[in-house]
């Protein structure tokens, strides 16, 4: 079960849940997606992928494309400054259960999402016992002042 939590410097939440309930090997089904103010007509998820490598290490992928495009919206964007924008995003890592694993490397990534662009959020797991992850993105605030 993979479950993104995308989260925006609100209190809302944007999540995607897996379909299915036991582990896969190439796409993740997602079936649940939610979004705020911040990510609501900018990032679309496309597709959710996961591969457990032969040391036992979980590697993921997730594909979003800013769907921010057109004349109005790069108009609009240049005159509120927030296109291209800044996301961060970590992948928090669940055991086989559901309970989370803690490990250091939980750290906030960087990334610019540029209009009309696909973006991959790319993360292997640290250890042989995480076999599931949660995915949290929010505005970066820390990029624009």
């Amino acid at each position: 079960m993979a479950r993104l939590l995308l989260l925006a410097c609100q209190a809302t939440a944007n999540t995607v849940e897996n379909e299915q309930k036991s582990m896969q090997v190439a796409a993740v089904d997602t079936s649940k997606v939610s979004t705020d103010a911040f990510l609501k007509n900018r990032l679309e998820i496309v597709r959710v992928d996961k591969k457990e490598l032969p040391d036992g290490l979980l590697k993921v992928q997730v594909t979003a494309r800013n769907v921010r495009t057109g004349f109005w919206t790069q108009l609009a964007s240049w005159f509120m400054g927030d296109n291209p924008y800044q996301i961060a995003y970590r992948f928090t890592w669940l055991d086989i259960d559901g309970m989370e694993v803690e490990t250091a490397a939980s750290t906030w990534i960087p990334k610019t999402v540029i209009p009309g662009d696909t973006v991959r959020l790319n993360a292997v797991s640290p250890n042989p016992r995480c076999k599931d992850f949660t995915l949290s993105i929010r505005e970066n605030d820390a990029a624009r002042g």
